[in-house]
C-alpha cells in the first residue's frame, strides 16, 4: 500500500529566555503577534500531505487558542530523543512521521509538502533535508547560518526529519548522542568515524554519502534530500534571528 500522507510531531520546548527573558519556553516566544510554535502549527495544518499534528510541550498551561486546533498535545520535558519518542508514540506505527522543531516560523504548508513529497519518494526510513547556501542567502539576506561543504556545493541542514516510527526506539541512544554532540566536532568524529569526517572536511562527500552514513549508524535506510525552499532551515535561536523572522512575517501581511 502506498503512503500518501504522514503524521507530524512539532517539538516546542527549549529555553525561551535566551531569546526573550520574559518567556520560559521557546515555543511560546511571541513573534509577529503569535507564539513561535503557532506559526509552525499553522503551516503543518495547511499542508495537504499531513494527516494529524501532535505538539510536544513541557506544559499544558496557558498555551493559547492554537492548541485546540492540533489533534494531540503531548506534555514531555525530558531529553531530545525522549521528547521525540513521546510525540511519535501518539500515532500509529504504519506510516512515517515528520518531526520538526517549533522554532521555524517562516515555513509554509507548501514547503512542508515539498519536503514530505521528496521524502516519500525516497522510500527511506530516515530522511533529512538539506538547503543550499545560495537559496538561504537569496531568500533571507543577512541570515547567519552554519554551512558545510559537499562536492556539489555548500549546504545547511533543515530543522525537520521524516522517520519510520519503528526505527526510533533502537535509535534512541545514538540519536541523543548526536543531538548532544551536534556542536562538538571531536565527539561527532567518534560517532561518524574518522575516515568519513576527513572526507567531509575535504569537501569530498555528496548527499548520497550522507544517506549511506545514516544507514550505517541508525540501522535503517537513510536519505538526504535537497529542498529548494529554505524556510525549513531558518530556526530562531537568538534575538537577531527573531528580529529577521519577525520582519519577514510582517512583510507577508
Amino acid at each position: 500500500m502506498s503512503i500518501t500522507k504522514v503524521d507530524a510531531v512539532i517539538l516546542a520546548g527549549g529555553d525561551g529566555e535566551v531569546i526573550d527573558p520574559a518567556c520560559r519556553f521557546k515555543g511560546l516566544v511571541p513573534i509577529a503577534g503569535k507564539p513561535l510554535v503557532e506559526w509552525v502549527v499553522d503551516a503543518f495544518l495547511d499542508a495537504g500531505l499531513v494527516n494529524q499534528v501532535a505538539v510536544v510541550m513541557p506544559t499544558a498551561e496557558n498555551l493559547g487558542g492554537w492548541v485546540d486546533r492540533v489533534e494531540k498535545l503531548v506534555v514531555s520535558d525530558r531529553e531530545f530523543m525522549d521528547n521525540v519518542l513521546a510525540g511519535v508514540s501518539a500515532f500509529r506505527e504504519d506510516r512515517p512521521v515528520v518531526v520538526a522543531t517549533g522554532d521555524i516560523p517562516l515555513i509554509t504548508g507548501a514547503e512542508v509538502d515539498e519536503f514530505i513529497s521528496q521524502g516519500l519518494q525516497t522510500g527511506a526510513d530516515f530522511v533529512y533535508p538539506l538547503v543550499r547556501q545560495e537559496e538561504i542567502e537569496a531568500a533571507y539576506p543577512g541570515a547567519a547560518r552554519t554551512y558545510f561543504k559537499l562536492k556539489s556545493g555548500r549546504f545547511t541542514g533543515g530543522n525537520a526529519m521524516m522517520v519510520n516510527p519503528l526505527l526510533l526506539p533502537r535509535a534512541r541512544e545514538i540519536g541523543q548522542h548526536m543531538f548532544d554532540d551536534r556542536k562538538n566536532a571531536v565527539a561527532l568524529v567518534r560517532t561518524a568515524g574518522f575516515g568519513f569526517v576527513i572526507k567531509f572536511l575535504l569537501g569530498r562527500l555528496e548527499p548520497e554519502n550522507l544517506s549511506d552514513k545514516i544507514r550505517e549508524i541508525l540501522g535503517g535506510s537513510g536519505a538526504a534530500v535537497v529542498v529548494r525552499r529554505p524556510s525549513i532551515a531558518m530556526d530562531v535561536d537568538k534575538p537577531t534571528d527573531l528580529v529577521l523572522a519577525e520582519r519577514i512575517l510582517q512583510a507577508r501581511g
